[in-house]
């Protein structure tokens, strides 16, 4: 098996560094993570991503990297022959994102759920960055006239009071969880 990780690392040109903790690894997770990684095509910096994720995930909750990538969430996505590699990698990323922070994704959840509850109009929009990092609600407004801008001024005013935008703000401060 060693010898298979070896050669994948001299096709893609791995580091030895990143190699060396492949190589750690128990021989089940070695050889899972060439199936995925060969199947993926998978490159230096996605495989010292993928190793982080799920050294992390398998020490908080004690499962192998054949548990995290034979599970049924992760496997179906890169064995899938109708996606092409990229779509495969987003949503694998996506749904490892989702195991290794179950909390952050819930809140994002719950945070777009109260940004529909207001049913906003088209020219305003709510909206918070990836991974709610800086912990701050972005807006925006789009208008074709001073008149315009006016009216929605006034419409921010009364959404300033909607109890939603407060419970954005406690999911967004880890208040709420």
């Amino acid at each position: 098996m060693n010898h298979a990780i070896e050669e994948y690392g001299r096709q893609r040109a791995i580091r030895r560094q990143t190699l060396e903790r492949w190589l750690h690894l128990s021989e089940s997770d070695g050889e899972v993570l060439l199936e995925f990684a060969r199947e993926l095509n998978i490159g230096e910096n996605h495989l010292r991503e993928f190793l982080d994720w799920m050294e992390e995930m398998a020490h908080r909750d004690v499962v192998s990297f054949r548990d995290i990538v034979k599970s049924s969430s992760i496997e179906p996505i890169w064995k899938d022959p109708r996606l092409g590699r990229n779509d495969k990698l987003r949503r694998v990323k996506e749904e490892l994102r989702r195991l290794r922070f179950p909390r952050l994704v819930q809140a994002e959840r719950e945070i777009q759920k109260r940004i529909r509850t207001m049913g906003l109009k088209s020219e305003i929009q709510l909206s918070v960055p990836l991974a709610l990092e800086g912990g701050f609600l972005m807006l925006q407004v789009k208008s074709t006239s001073h008149e315009e801008l006016k009216r929605l001024v006034g419409e921010l005013a009364t959404l300033m009071d909607r109890i939603e935008v407060k419970e954005v703000f406690d999911y967004l401060s880890g208040e709420a969880v």
